[in-house]
C-alpha cells in the first residue's frame, strides 16, 4: 500500500500533546516507509504520484491557503483520505468568540473543517463522542462515516520502580495550567492542605508557574517526558493528579497526559469522565471527585501496597494494549 501522511500544523511551534500526537505518528509512518508532507516539503504534493491512503493530521484552529491548494491536488490523486480533527472547542463554545479577532478565528476555524470533511472518504476523533458533536453542529457539512483515534502510549517503562510508602510520597501534577479548566487549583489547595503528609510536584513548561503557584508547598520543575520516569523515581512519586473536573467539553476529549501516566504506570486519580471509562473501565479504583479533598485523602490511604502494585500492572496491561502501533493498524483497518 502506498501511503502518506499530511501535518498541517507546523510541528516546531505546537507544544503538548499535539506534538507528542503527531511526532510519535510520524516516526511510527517513516519506519513503514510512508511519504510525510510537512511545512516546506507539502509543496512535493503537487507533483506527487497516486496514494492508496491518505492520513491528515489537523491544526487546532484553522489549515492556510496552501494547505488547501496541496489538499485539493491529493484531494484527487488518493483513494482513501482520513481526516483527524483534533478539537472542536470552538463549535460547543462559539459565545466565546465574541470579538473582532476572535470571530475571525471562528469563521476560519468552520471554513477549514469544511473544507477538511470534504476532501475526507472518513473522519477520525480522539472519541466517538466528538464526532457525534461535530456533526450534530454542523449539519450543512458533507457525511462522512467517522470513528475514534485517541492519542496513544509510547516509550512505555519497562520496570517501574515502585514508591517507598515508609517514607513520606510524592503527588504529581503534569502539564499546563493554563487551560480554565485544568482544575490546577484543587491540586494546590491539597497540596497547602496536606504538606505535611505529601510533597507535591508540578511539571510544566508554563512561564507564569512561580506566580500561579506562590504560597503554596509545591515543588516546580520542568524535564523533558523521556527524563519524567526518573524523575517519578527519584522523589518517591505515588501518584498524579487529573484535576479536570466533569463538563461538556471534557466528556469528549482525551488528555493525553493521561496516556502518560500509563506509560509510566504512574497510578492517577481522575474524575469519571466518559473516555476514560472507556479506557479504563468503569471500576477503575482511583476514580474520586475532586470537590471533597478529603475523600481524596481517604482514598489514597486506603490503598495499600498489594492494590497499589495490582493497580500498576492494570495500567501496564492499558498501556501495551493502547500504543501508536495498535492505532496505526486500527488507521489501515478503516
Amino acid at each position: 500500500m502506498k501511503q502518506a501522511f499530511y501535518i498541517v500544523p507546523n510541528i516546531i511551534k505546537i507544544s503538548g500533546g499535539p506534538r507528542t500526537r503527531i511526532s510519535s505518528f510520524k516516526t511510527l509512518f517513516l519506519s513503514k516507509g510512508t511519504t510525510i508532507f510537512e511545512n516546506r516539503s507539502k509543496k512535493n504534493s503537487l507533483k506527487a504520484g497516486h496514494f492508496d491512503l491518505l492520513y491528515i493530521e489537523s491544526a487546532t484552529n484553522r489549515i492556510s491557503f496552501w494547505d488547501v491548494i496541496y489538499l485539493f491536488k491529493l484531494k484527487f490523486s488518493s483513494k482513501k483520505r482520513v481526516v483527524f480533527i483534533r478539537d472542536i472547542y470552538i463549535e460547543l463554545f462559539p459565545e466565546e468568540y465574541t470579538s473582532i479577532r476572535a470571530r475571525i478565528t471562528l469563521i476560519c476555524n468552520r471554513l477549514s473543517n469544511f473544507y477538511l470533511t470534504w476532501i475526507a472518504t472518513q473522519m477520525v476523533f480522539p472519541t466517538q463522542e466528538m464526532g457525534k458533536e461535530y456533526f450534530a453542529k454542523n449539519k450543512m457539512y458533507p457525511k462522512r462515516p467517522f470513528t475514534d483515534l485517541p492519542p496513544a502510549t509510547h516509550n512505555i517503562t519497562t520496570n517501574r520502580s515502585l514508591p517507598d510508602f515508609s517514607n513520606k510520597i510524592g503527588i504529581l501534577y503534569l502539564g499546563s495550567l493554563g487551560y480554565t479548566n485544568s482544575g490546577y487549583q484543587q491540586f494546590l489547595n491539597f497540596s497547602e492542605k496536606y504538606a505535611t503528609r505529601y510533597n507535591c510536584f508540578i511539571l510544566s513548561g508554563d512561564q507564569d508557574l512561580a506566580q500561579k503557584t506562590q504560597k503554596y508547598p509545591v515543588t516546580l520543575n520542568k524535564v523533558k517526558r523521556d527524563s519524567i520516569p526518573e524523575f517519578i523515581a527519584q522523589h518517591n512519586i505515588a501518584y498524579a493528579f487529573h484535576t479536570r473536573p466533569r463538563n461538556r467539553y471534557d466528556d469528549i476529549t482525551y488528555p493525553i497526559k493521561v496516556l502518560d501516566f500509563l506509560s509510566f504506570q504512574l497510578p492517577f486519580i481522575s474524575e469519571k469522565h466518559v473516555p476514560l471509562c472507556n479506557l479504563l473501565s468503569n471500576d477503575y479504583p482511583l476514580f474520586a471527585s475532586y470537590e471533597n479533598l478529603e475523600d481524596v485523602n481517604a482514598l489514597i490511604q486506603s490503598i495499600d501496597i498489594t492494590k497499589y502494585e495490582e493497580i500498576v500492572a492494570n495500567l501496564k496491561e492499558t498501556a501495551l494494549n493502547n500504543t501508536y502501533e495498535k492505532r496505526y493498524k486500527k488507521l489501515h483497518s478503516l
